[in-house]
């Protein structure tokens, strides 16, 4: 090993030991040097300026601002819409009480309809039977006497006035009382 200049030779274990440990403080030195190079090589890569900060903190406030005020919106119209959940409920259950309502009246009303008309039906039958009771004889005045007028009933009308009930009225129009009072009514 050489020889600073400046040093003397005479003490060259004294010498040789400070000059190690000189090396040894010099390469820590250096190794420290190489460290902090690199922390600052990923600070430069990690680094934000001030003013690039300042401006994102800035654009993060403002997000914040307008999530809050969305946020709030939100919550009205989450509270309206709930309100017309509500109302269309409330309309459903009206709407099926006068549904109920609607099939029983109808229900009624054919019952009714279906009493009227077998009530019409048995009208029917009961003066056509009477109607056919009573024409044998009138057939054999008309066959003897086929000139012979055609009887009119002190109401005013001819016979088969009414063809659907297919009602003939008798001389004196007694037939078509006892046709339409029916059986449990008094006779006139």
């Amino acid at each position: 090993m050489a020889t600073p200049l400046g040093w003397s030779q005479g003490g060259s274990g004294s010498v040789c030991l400070a000059f190690d440990q000189l090396r040894d403080v010099i390469e820590s030195q250096e190794e420290l040097i190489h460290q902090l190079r690199n922390v600052m090589v990923l600070q430069d890569e990690n680094f934000v300026s001030k003013e690039e900060f300042q401006e994102v903190e800035k654009k993060l406030v403002e997000e914040k601002a307008a999530h809050a005020k969305t946020k709030a919106l939100l919550a009205k119209e989450e509270e309206k819409l709930q309100f017309a959940l509500g109302e269309v409920e409330l309309l459903y259950k009206q709407l099926e009480k006068e549904k109920l309502a609607f099939e029983k009246a109808l229900s009624s009303v054919k019952s009714r309809v279906l009493q009227e008309s077998s009530k019409k039906d048995q009208l029917i039958t009961k003066c056509n039977g009477r109607r056919e009771a009573h024409a044998a004889p009138q057939l054999n005045i008309h066959g003897l006497f086929p000139n012979s007028p055609v009887p009119v009933s002190k109401v005013g009308f001819y016979p088969n006035f009414c063809p659907r009930l297919r009602i003939q009225s008798s001389p004196g129009g007694s037939h078509l009382r006892k046709c339409l009072q029916g059986p449990g009514r008094p006779r006139k």
